[in-house]
C-alpha cells in the first residue's frame, strides 16, 4: 500500500513538474484557497444584488465606508499580526470573520433580508473588506513560503485552485439561491472557513519542512523602531521605486474595476426585477468567468509565464481593459457588460493575478507582509475611491459617456505600458538574492541581543 501510494505521488510529480517535498505544501495550499474562495463566491453574489438594491448613486459613498473600515481595522490587525505567530494570526482572524459572518446570518433572517438596507450596506461593506483582508493573507503566506523560482512554476496551479473553489461557489450559489434562504447560504460560507483555517495551520507546518526552518514566522516579523506596521508598509513603500510601481498597477486595476462596476449596477437594476433573479445572474456570471478561467489555467497560464515572463502576464489584463471600455462604450447593453466582464476578469484570474503575486517574491519577508498588506488592501481601495468618485461626477454633472469611455481606454494604455516595466524589473530583482533575515529584526531586538 505504501509502495503504490509512494509511485503515486511520483507519477504526480513528475505530471505537474513538481519536487517531492513542494507536494504537500501545494496540496495544503490548494485545499487553503479553494476552501476560502468558494467561501468568498457564496457572498459574492448577495453583496452585487445588494449593491442593486442600493442603487449605484449610493454606491462611491458604501466605498469611501470601506476604506474607513478597513482604516479602522488596522490597529488591530497590527496588533494581532505583531503579537501571534502567523498560524495563531490566521486561525484568530478567520474565526473573527466566521463569525461576523455567522451574524449576518442572524440579521436577514430575523431583520427583514436584503431589503433592510442598513443590514445590507453594512454586508456590503464587511464582505468587500473581507475579500481583500482574506486572499492577501493567503497570498502573503504563499510567498513566503514559495521562492521566485518555485513561484514560475506552482502559483498557477494555485491559481487554478482558486478558480475551481470559485466555480463551486458560484455554481452553488446558481443552483441553491432560488430554494434557500440568505441566511443558509451564510452559514455554508461560515463552515467552509473553518476548512481555510485548517488547511492554512497545514501549510503553515509544511511550509517549514520546505524552507528548512524550525521556528514558525510571525506575520509581522518587526516592529522597525517603534512604528506600527501599517507605517511600516507606508515607508516601505515609498522608498522604494519597485513597490511604487506595484502601488500604480493595483490603482490602475481599482479603478478600471471600479468604473465597471457601476455600469454594472445599472444595467443588472434595469434588466432584473428580483433579488433572486438578480443573484442567480451573478452566480452564473462567475461561474462563466471561473469555468473558462480554469481551462486557461490548466492549458496556457503557466506556459505563458513561464515562457513569455511576468511582463506579458501583468500586461495581459490592461490590454484587454482597453478593449472592453471601447466595447462597452460603443454599445453599453446587458449582452456586452457580460462579455467585458468574463474577458476581463478571466484574463485577471488566469494571467494577471498569479503574475502580480510573482513580483513579491524578490522582496524582502519583512516587505512581503507590511508592505504587501498596505498595498493589497488600503492602496486597492484608494483605487475604488477615485473610480467611485468619478463615475459619481460624470452622473451629477451629466457629462456624455464618451469622455468617461475615453479617459477608461487612456488609463489602460498607461497601465499597459506600467506593466512591462514591472515585468522587466521583476526580472532583473529575481537575478539578485534577496535578504530574508535582516528585515526580520527590529532595533529593540538588536539591543536585547
Amino acid at each position: 500500500m505504501m509502495s503504490e501510494l509512494s509511485s503515486f505521488k511520483e507519477k504526480l510529480c513528475r505530471a505537474l513538474s513538481l519536487r517531492q517535498e513542494e507536494l504537500a505544501p501545494l496540496v495544503w495550499g490548494w485545499l487553503y484557497i479553494f476552501s476560502l474562495l468558494c467561501a468568498y463566491y457564496i457572498l459574492r453574489p448577495i453583496r452585487d444584488t445588494i449593491s442593486t438594491v442600493i442603487g449605484a448613486h449610493s454606491l462611491p459613498w458604501l466605498f469611501t465606508a470601506v476604506l474607513v473600515t478597513m482604516l479602522l481595522l488596522q490597529w488591530p490587525y497590527n496588533k494581532l499580526s505583531q503579537r501571534l505567530p502567523r498560524e495563531r494570526f490566521i486561525s484568530y482572524s478567520y474565526q473573527g470573520c466566521a463569525l461576523i459572518i455567522g451574524g449576518f446570518a442572524l440579521g436577514f433572517y430575523y431583520l427583514g433580508g436584503l431589503h433592510n438596507l442598513f443590514l445590507g450596506r453594512a454586508f456590503f461593506i464587511w464582505v468587500s473588506v473581507f475579500n481583500l483582508f482574506a486572499v492577501s493573507v493567503f497570498w502573503a503566506l504563499i510567498v513566503d513560503i514559495f521562492d521566485s523560482e518555485r513561484g514560475k512554476r506552482l502559483f498557477g496551479l494555485l491559481a487554478a485552485a482558486a478558480t475551481l473553489g470559485a466555480i463551486a461557489g458560484s455554481g452553488l450559489t446558481s443552483l441553491i439561491a432560488r430554494h434557500l434562504s440568505t441566511s443558509v447560504l451564510l452559514l455554508i460560507a461560515v463552515g467552509l472557513i473553518q476548512v481555510s483555517v485548517f488547511s492554512a495551520q497545514r501549510l503553515s507546518h509544511k511550509g517549514r519542512q520546505l524552507t528548512h526552518t524550525t521556528q514558525e514566522k510571525s506575520v509581522s516579523p518587526s516592529t522597525q523602531g517603534g512604528l506600527t506596521p501599517l507605517l511600516i508598509g507606508i515607508r516601505q513603500t515609498f522608498a522604494s521605486p519597485y513597490l511604487l510601481g506595484i502601488c500604480g498597477y493595483i490603482l490602475f486595476y481599482s479603478i478600471t474595476s471600479t468604473l465597471i462596476y457601476f455600469q454594472q449596477a445599472t444595467i443588472v437594476q434595469h434588466a432584473f426585477l428580483g433579488d433572486t433573479q438578480r443573484t442567480t445572474f451573478f452566480a452564473n456570471v462567475d461561474l462563466a468567468i471561473n469555468l473558462l478561467t480554469l481551462l486557461c489555467q490548466l492549458t496556457a497560464s503557466g506556459k505563458i509565464i513561464a515562457r513569455l515572463g511576468v511582463a506579458i502576464g501583468l500586461a495581459s489584463l490592461p490590454i484587454v481593459s482597453f478593449i472592453g471600455f471601447g466595447w462597452l462604450g460603443a454599445a453599453p447593453s446587458l449582452t456586452v457588460l457580460v462579455g467585458v466582464t468574463i474577458l476581463r476578469r478571466t484574463m485577471n484570474f488566469a494571467l494577471a493575478r498569479p503574475s502580480r503575486e510573482i513580483l513579491f517574491t524578490v522582496v524582502p519577508t519583512a516587505e512581503k507582509y507590511h508592505a504587501k498588506v498596505f498595498i493589497d488592501t488600503l492602496i486597492y481601495r484608494a483605487g475604488d475611491q477615485v473610480g467611485a468618485w468619478s463615475y459619481q461626477a460624470v452622473s451629477l454633472l451629466g457629462i456624455a459617456a464618451l469622455p468617461l469611455t475615453l479617459f477608461s481606454m487612456l488609463l489602460a494604455a498607461i497601465w499597459a505600458g506600467l506593466s512591462i516595466g514591472l515585468g522587466h524589473a521583476q526580472k532583473r530583482k529575481a537575478e539578485i538574492p534577496v535578504s530574508h533575515d535582516k528585515p526580520l529584526h527590529s532595533d529593540y531586538e538588536k539591543k536585547q541581543q
